[in-house]
């Protein structure tokens, strides 16, 4: 067959280890033009029309590709008939451009094809067959960069080979590999399949969690499941903090679609299934440690298979929070149920707030807002307690008992300053441990920087070029003022604990007559460090559990309460 033009067919799959040592794509196509230009083979053009085989996204995936190497290789490439494929071959006729090739062979369009190997092409028997047929019809011309083919009885025989060994090896490698598998996974070792968070150690085979990205990923679970934010923030926020799905061969940018079965695998409380296996990582692997509780899986389970609704916790409006006098949560009737904060008539008090600002930009609600205006209600339809309402005002008369029985001598008072103390020296210990921590992942990325910076230097870039690598440089920039926000942010969070401390200590001998004075906001911060939470109910009475370790600190006694009439129990 003379006059022919080539089309070159690459591929790489997924599912191919890192042991088999398998070409990339772009080296593929570097060796084929190599190939065609030593041995004088024309490579056919691209067609106007190439969707069969490209789409607008596998072009932008090798503009933006971050290896200039490779990005150049595609681009330097583009005009010519080049099929990229990146599925299995263990299956036959489930590769759509390796089928749309065939159809085009077989309709004449297509006349010889090149590719590095022949096992690129096909590895099953009954595609090798139908291959193999179209060589017979002499409807194909096949090149290889690394086997020798001439369409003949030996040559065919020589290909016919090379596919038999090359299924028998995939078959007896896929054997091994279970056989390994499943003696692999009885003995709770990793089969090297990618875990957020964790890493396959070499040397044991067992999970163990990431130096960099376990406590990433573990943040990352606090976020969907407390704050429920959604999958496509929680995969921003990792990639921005440089979070990996990292491989043996490569690293790749966490991808919001793969996080909904993150949240649902039962592997980051414990359990490993493989195929009708469970293996208990927390018997089984001694270098173990669990990302979440069994509890928190349950409850992303239940969000996700049974449908319910998401939790999502109510957030108080910032314009508000200066009448928020007990944190939230922390009111309840007797079925469990959350009571919610109002406040009426809010409209009035906007529009008596925005005049007072005028005068005094400093003014806020807490400062006009009386306790008799703020209420609690049942506002949760599944209560049996549903509309229950009771006034701030009265509970705050009981909060305010229940302070003034608060006896401490000097005794207790040395303690509790004692107790404080030694907290503050855990506190410490915490924050010395992660600053030295991000201090380390700190140094790495900026090493990290300046490899890739140096790597890059030798190449004398263009105008698309330059800018690929100044967004690589741009993230890496990023990462690291990420980082410093966290360590800063270390010694916010220092600060104002001791402020709580210093808070506690002070109100411990005083606490009744520091919370009559105190304003809105400073009496949810009394009441979190004293009190658990209060329980009303039906007869609007309170229950105050103050923490158990200060229960000793105050008298036992009934006083009245409720409404006036009703006798409240604290």
């Amino acid at each position: 067959m003379t006059g022919i033009e080539y089309v070159i067919y690459c591929r790489k799959s997924t599912d191919e280890s890192s042991g088999m040592q398998v070409q990339s794509i772009p080296d593929q196509i570097k060796k084929c033009i190599e190939y065609a230009k030593n041995n004088g083979l024309k490579i056919k053009e691209k067609p106007q029309d190439f969707s069969d085989f490209e789409t607008e996204l596998d072009i932008k995936k090798e503009d933006t590709d971050t290896d200039i190497n490779s990005r150049r290789i595609y681009k330097e490439t583009r005009n010519l008939f080049i099929i990229k494929e990146q599925k299995s071959w263990k299956e036959p006729w489930i590769r759509p451009k390796w089928r749309k090739l065939i159809k085009q062979i077989e309709s004449g369009k297509i006349k010889g094809l090149l590719s590095y190997s022949p096992d690129r092409q096909a590895r099953n028997i009954l595609e090798w067959w139908e291959l193999i047929n179209l060589v017979d019809e002499w409807m194909i011309d096949l090149k290889y960069t690394n086997f020798h083919f001439e369409n003949n009885a030996s040559g065919k025989m020589m290909l016919g080979i090379w596919f038999v060994f090359s299924k028998q090896y995939s078959d007896k490698l896929s054997e091994d590999i279970t056989r390994w598998n499943k003696t692999t996974t009885s003995k709770g070792k990793s089969l090297g399949k990618y875990k957020y968070g964790y890493y396959r150690d070499e040397e044991t085979g067992y999970y163990m969690k990431h130096p960099e990205y376990f406590s990433l990923m573990q943040k990352a679970f606090k976020m969907k499941l407390y704050e429920n934010k959604s999958d496509d923030y929680i995969a921003n926020w990792l990639n921005s903090n440089w979070f990996y799905r990292e491989t043996k061969k490569e690293k790749n940018a966490v991808s919001f679609k793969r996080l909904g079965n993150v949240w649902r695998d039962e592997f980051y409380y414990g359990l490993y299934f493989h195929w009708d296996e469970i293996i208990d990582q927390r018997e089984l692997n001694p270098y173990y440690e669990a990302m979440i509780t069994e509890t928190e899986h349950q409850i992303l389970y239940d969000r996700y298979h049974k449908k319910n609704k998401q939790y999502q916790e109510k957030k108080q409006k910032d314009e508000y929070y200066s009448i928020t006098p007990i944190p939230q949560g922390l009111i309840k009737v007797e079925d469990g149920y959350t009571m919610t904060r109002y406040i009426t008539p809010i409209g009035r008090f906007k529009k008596k707030l925005e005049k007072l600002q005028k005068d005094n930009p400093k003014i806020v609600y807490w400062d006009f807002v009386k306790s008799s205006q703020i209420r609690y209600r049942m506002a949760n339809k599944k209560s049996k307690f549903l509309n229950l309402e009771i006034k701030f005002d009265v509970i705050e008369k009981e909060i305010i008992k229940k302070l003034d029985t608060l006896k401490i001598n000097e005794s207790d008072y040395q303690e509790f300053v004692s107790y404080i103390n030694n907290q503050l020296e855990e506190l410490n210990q915490s924050n010395r441990e992660e600053r030295n921590r991000l201090t380390l992942r700190l140094n790495k990325v900026s090493s990290q920087r300046t490899q890739y910076i140096k790597d890059n230097m030798k190449f004398k870039k263009d105008k698309e070029e330059l800018a690929v690598y100044e967004n690589e440089r741009k993230k890496f920039d990023m990462q690291i003022e990420s980082i410093k926000e966290e360590i800063d942010n270390i010694e916010i969070s220092e600060r104002d604990r001791l402020m709580e401390f210093e808070v506690f200590i002070n109100i411990l001998q005083k606490s009744g007559k520091y919370y009559r004075k105190a304003n809105y906001v400073q009496k949810a911060k009394i009441f979190e460090a004293v009190f658990l939470n209060i329980v009303v109910n039906k007869q609007k009475r309170l229950t105050l559990a103050v923490k158990p370790w200060l229960e000793s600190l105050f008298s036992k006694k009934i006083s009245s309460g409720g409404d006036g009439e009703n006798r409240t129990r604290v």
